[in-house]
């Protein structure tokens, strides 16, 4: 890099503070904040110190933006001002023109997006080694997308600009949406007349069982239940039971009884057992 082991971070939220407590023994580190800058430095420990916005281009060799999406563009403009001398950001769905003007300046700008989940600092700290980052970026910006990585001891996927967006939709389905499938489950598990403490404890070996299959197999060969069989009357017993449900549950249900069905075709489910299937899926109460 030829410029030192500076690292500022703008943002003390959960990424910040959980990259910030990582990367502190490898770099000097400062921090500026709108309200946590003393929290996030307290939690990175070390050397750590605490920087006014306007000071961290003079002081870092480089800086991650570490905000949420809607306050990039706000913190990209100050630091426009200031002479950064490379930037990097760590939203998924943003890419190094979301930066400007910083580009326009002549400033490396990149993305470097944590492909992990960061429900509080701590919890960043433990998952975040070892994961993937995507990268979006060239040049200098990029070259510290892969040292940044590297410390961490995980490695880069580089995504195209205009395909970010795409990128982060996989990020939210791997990610969130696991969360809501596991909470309708457990919702269902109620429905059903069992705890729901009690519920989420039993199932939680088929959950894991299934993920650790989804990720070691192809998915055609994972596919297990009423879908990959093609057993429709089973499809449309489940419909049936939910159809006093007032929320979302029987549709979220059908949606992905439908993607499961493409799955299904896939390892080669027979054509008049997807149309069964398919005409339950669409069956109204």
């Amino acid at each position: 890099m030829g410029r030192g082991r500076t690292l500022g971070i703008v943002g003390g939220g959960n990424v910040g503070q959980a990259l910030g407590r990582l990367l502190a023994p490898e770099f000097a580190l400062r921090i500026a904040s709108r309200s946590r800058t003393r929290e996030a430095a307290a939690f990175a420990g070390g050397d750590a110190e605490t920087c006014a916005l306007e000071d961290l281009a003079d002081a870092s060799d480089c800086i991650v933006i570490a905000v949420p999406d809607s306050s990039v563009a706000a913190v990209a403009f100050s630091l426009s001002e200031h002479n950064p001398r490379v930037v990097l950001q760590t939203c998924g769905a943003l890419g190094p023109s979301d930066l400007s003007p910083l580009p326009e300046q002549g400033v490396s700008c990149a993305t470097f997006h944590p492909l992990q989940t960061f429900p509080h600092p701590t919890a960043g700290v433990r998952a975040l080694p070892g994961s993937a980052f995507g990268v979006c970026g060239s040049g200098e910006a990029a070259a510290w997308c892969r040292r940044l990585a590297r410390i961490l001891g995980g490695t880069t996927v580089h995504i195209a600009e205009e395909r970010l967006p795409l990128y982060h939709a996989a990020a939210v389905v791997a990610s969130n949406c696991t969360i809501g499938l596991v909470d309708a489950a457990s919702r269902l598990m109620e429905m059903s007349g069992v705890d729901r403490a009690e519920g989420r404890r039993a199932l939680r070996p088929l959950i894991e069982a299934s993920m650790g299959n989804a990720l070691t197999m192809n998915t055609e060969q994972a596919l297990t239940g009423p879908v990959a069989r093609g057993d429709a009357a089973t499809v449309r017993r489940h419909l049936d039971a939910m159809r006093n449900d007032s929320g979302p549950l029987r549709e979220l249900y059908r949606a992905f009884g439908h993607y499961l069905l493409t799955v299904a075709i896939r390892r080669g489910l027979a054509p008049e057992d997807a149309v069964a299937l398919r005409l339950s899926l669409n069956e109204e109460p």
